[in-house]
């Protein structure tokens, strides 16, 4: 029978299970053969080539491009950012993970440093994922919706912003950062990382509280408000009209909408995949407790992939990022 579980939303900290688990359940990729272990390091080192390069390079493209310098590229860099941080902090470590199994490698102080940053600033990226695509539905809401009216959002201000939500994720998650530790597990004969939010506050129903508060405020509330503002934006552009009947006005609405329409239609589809890579992670962390180890590998493996296919998004709809891409590619990162 499943149990229903808040415990471990978006806790990442340890693959194989909850910390004080990990005994009993001996480790799902301890017993792994080798041929599937080298097949999900191959795997892996694709992700992480794919995504490094092409964030990389979406970074790049946006500063080398003046007229890319606007708040919309500016959240776009914001996204690639943290793909990458995702990808060069968290993902090596998973390598380990599929060789090596639950152990953790580094002991003394630096070990306990990188124990509580490394699932740290994987649980920031997603918080600031999430927290940037809303941002940015809300930028296309004023600017489609209201389009008379002052852009929400300067180069400047869209700065601001950025850092606040960066310091809300880094906030937000600071209960789990100071739960994060390494413990040795006599049984089996080695170190754990993990995180146990009841053990360090003493309270029996911290973790519900916590998972239950992450749910709500950084997944329901704000994907509910992407729904929403991309329905507006696409009543309002189906309905929208040019008063009178002028030749020129309405060569110039047209222009607009189909530009307008591009940018849509590229937020909607990267949003639309984070969703979908990120689905499972999610609803395997509420639904089982702990999670089965058939899906542990799938339900990581699926949600990293989005740090690869954002850029192939942007190449896809974007043809300054095409174009810049290919520059990049073909003419070197000089």
């Amino acid at each position: 029978m499943v149990n229903f579980s808040l415990d471990n939303f978006f806790d990442d900290a340890n693959l194989n299970g909850p910390v004080h688990n990990i005994t009993s359940e001996e480790g799902c990729f301890d017993r792994n053969s080798t041929a599937i272990r080298v097949t999900r390091v191959a795997v892996y080192c694709v992700i992480i080539l794919v995504s490094a390069l092409g964030n990389t390079m979406t970074i790049m493209v946006v500063r080398r491009n003046r007229t890319m310098r606007k708040s919309f590229h500016c959240f776009i860099v914001n996204l690639a950012a943290t793909d990458l941080i995702i990808t060069l902090v968290y993902m090596p470590r998973l390598i380990v993970m599929w060789l090596r199994g639950s152990e953790w490698l580094v002991e003394d102080t630096f070990g306990s440093v990188l124990c509580k940053l490394v699932p740290y600033l994987h649980g920031v990226g997603i918080l600031v994922s999430i927290l940037t695509l809303m941002t940015l539905a809300i930028d296309r809401f004023f600017a489609i919706v209201f389009p008379l009216k002052q852009e929400l959002f300067t180069v400047k201000s869209s700065k601001f912003v950025i850092a606040f939500v960066w310091f809300v994720a880094l906030a937000v998650r600071f209960p789990y950062f100071y739960s994060l530790r390494i413990e040795f597990h006599e049984e089996r004969g080695e170190f754990t990382c993990g995180a146990n939010l009841t053990r360090t506050f003493e309270r029996v129903n911290a973790r519900e509280i916590y998972y239950t508060f992450l749910l709500i405020a950084f997944y329901a509330l704000p994907f509910t408000v992407i729904l929403a503002s991309y329905s507006v934006i696409v009543v309002t552009l189906r309905r929208s009209k040019v008063p009178g009947d002028k030749e020129i006005a309405k060569l110039v609405k047209k222009s607009r909408d189909k530009a307008s329409r591009k940018v849509i239609h590229m937020l909607v589809t990267v949003t639309a995949a984070f969703l979908f890579c990120w689905l499972t992670y999610f609803v395997a962390q509420i639904v089982f407790n702990p999670v089965p180890c058939y899906l542990r590998f799938w339900r990581i493996f699926l949600a990293h992939s989005n740090s690869a296919f954002n850029p192939c998004l942007y190449a896809v709809f974007n043809e300054k990022f095409r174009k810049g891409y290919k520059r990049l590619l073909f003419c070197g990162f000089r």
